[in-house]
Formats: structure tokens, C-alpha cells, sequence
């Protein structure tokens, strides 16, 4: 299991959920948009720096998993923090925490394991003052918090990260990577050398919707050539709108695992669906650059 393993609720009340959101952003009336413009809500969301506090929540469905086709899903949390450093800079803080954690067996019909999941911190020096160019480097921290074996490495790690995007008139492309090596944690734990590719491409629509592909790209080091790679394909919707005064982003994707490591029992399908909730911090101010952060 990779680093960053699935983090998993009940499928069945994961769909309700899932239903929900798609009749909450189908119906969502328009009076409730005029708040914000969506445009501006949707440069802020897919900005990985922007002067703006997220709280992101993110559930993954994983469907055709191990020789049982079992189906499972997960949920976490991604608060990202900035910080204004002498005006010049920003120390932007990206945390990726399991809040719930149920890894099924893969090996039988039924069963699994449930708990906390191992979390991430990444912390991001970005100019305050940019151009066309948004980009952002530091160190990632990887903390055990796992309260079982097989939700996570049992492994401090630390290693580089950064992040660059542009943001063209028709949306934005760019690309988060971070690779993180073990130093401390369980001795009969295996080691951790892994690297985490994340794209990220989307397509402005009218009315703060817009098109999407995200996927989290991953090799284990220390696994042979042909059982290394993960890498999913795909993509899907997403909308940028307000409730009252509250700004959300919202989306909803679909990815086909092109490659995955057959090993580790990786599904063939997952499904991601994630709220994001926008916090403006007033006193900062990027010159050169209209938009906030996601």
C-alpha cells in the first residue's frame, strides 16, 4: 500500500452523499450565485497559492479491487493556510489528513480494517507579487498517525515539494510534485521512497462551471519496474458558487487506472468528489495577479 493509502466509509452512505451533491449543484438557485462572481471563486479554487484560507474535504470511491472485486471508499481533509512573510512572500501550509480510514480485505469476500490514516504536511514559499507564473517550493513532512498497520507506512518521511501553474484566459495548467523518503519509525516497517505527481488541468463554462483532470500519479521506489507505477486517466465537472455568503467549489471526477501495481491490489476505477470551502484573508493582496488560491 502506497503512502497516501485509501481512506474508507461505508459505500452505501458514500452514494447518498454523492447523490446529494448532484441534486445540490443541479438545483442550487441563481440568486445564490450573485454573491461572488463565479469566475473569480473558480481562478481562487484552482490556485494552489491564493490568499485565501481552503478547507477541502475529499472522498474517494475505489471500485474492482483484488481477485473479489471488492468496492471501497474514502474520506480526508486538505486545509491549505497562507501566510504573509514580510509582504514579499507567503508560507503557504497544505495538510492531507485521513479523517476516516477502513481498508477492506482484499484477500476475502468481506472484512477490512477501519481507523485513522497517515497524514501530510506540505509547506510552500510562494511569491506574494506574481505574473503568469504561480509557483511554490518546500519540504513535505510525513507524520504516522495510523492507528492500524494497514492504513499507513508507520514511517516518519520527509522530502521536496513544489507546484507551478498557469493560468490561461481558457483555465489552467500546472502540476504538484512531491517525492518523500523514510528516516525514522517502525524497524519492521519497509521503507518509504515515493513519488506523488499531481496535474492539474481545467476548462472554463459559463456560470462558474467549469471541465477538470486531477489525478494523483504514483511510484514506489522500492517495488520492481513493472509493479511501481500508478497512474490513473480521466477527468470530469466541477462548479464554483456561493451559499449566502459562504464560497464553494465543488467537483466531481472519474479516473481508470491505465497502471496499476497488481501486487498491491489497486482498483481499477476511482471515483473522487470533493467541497471546497473559500475563507478570504483581506490584508493579503497579490499585485500582478487577479485571483486567489485554491
Amino acid at each position: 500500500m502506497t503512502v497516501l493509502s485509501r481512506k474508507l466509509i461505508p459505500l452505501g452512505s458514500s452514494m447518498r452523499i454523492l447523490l446529494v451533491w448532484g441534486a445540490y449543484l443541479l438545483l442550487t438557485p441563481s440568486a445564490a450565485l450573485a454573491q461572488t462572481a463565479p469566475e473569480e471563486l473558480r481562478k481562487v479554487a484552482r490556485n494552489p497559492f491564493a490568499d485565501e484560507i481552503k478547507l477541502t474535504f475529499e472522498e474517494d470511491f475505489a471500485f474492482i479491487q483484488g481477485p473479489y472485486d471488492r468496492s471501497a471508499n474514502s474520506l480526508g481533509m486538505r486545509p491549505v493556510i497562507p501566510l504573509s512573510i514580510r509582504g514579499d512572500w507567503l508560507l503557504v501550509t497544505r495538510v492531507v489528513a485521513t479523517t476516516i480510514a477502513c481498508q477492506p480485505n482484499s484477500l476475502a469476500k468481506s472484512g477490512g480494517t477501519t481507523g485513522l490514516g497517515d497524514a501530510t504536511t506540505s509547506f510552500f514559499l510562494t511569491p506574494a507579487n506574481t505574473g503568469k507564473l504561480i509557483w511554490g517550493v518546500g519540504p513535505a513532512v510525513l507524520m504516522p498517525m495510523a492507528t492500524s498497520d494497514q492504513l499507513g507506512a508507520g514511517k516518519w518521511g520527509v522530502g521536496p515539494t513544489g507546484a507551478a501553474l498557469v493560468e490561461p484566459d481558457w483555465g489552467s495548467v500546472g502540476a504538484l510534485v512531491q517525492n518523500i523518503w523514510s528516516f525514522a519509525g517502525g524497524s519492521i516497517r519497509s521503507p518509504v521512497n515515493q513519488l506523488q505527481i499531481e496535474p492539474l488541468l481545467s476548462y472554463n463554462l459559463p456560470r462558474g462551471w467549469y471541465l477538470t483532470s486531477n489525478p494523483t500519479i504514483v511510484a514506489d521506489w522500492t517495488q520492481p519496474t513493472s509493479e511501481r507505477w500508478l497512474l490513473p486517466i480521466g477527468g470530469g465537472a466541477g462548479r464554483s458558487f456561493n451559499v449566502r455568503k459562504q464560497a464553494i467549489d465543488s467537483n466531481l471526477t472519474l479516473y481508470w487506472n491505465a497502471i496499476r501495481p497488481a501486487n498491491q491490489f489497486s482498483p481499477k476505477w476511482q471515483l473522487n468528489l470533493e467541497f471546497t470551502f473559500l475563507f478570504p484573508i483581506p490584508k493579503h493582496s497579490r499585485k500582478n495577479h487577479g485571483s486567489p488560491d485554491r
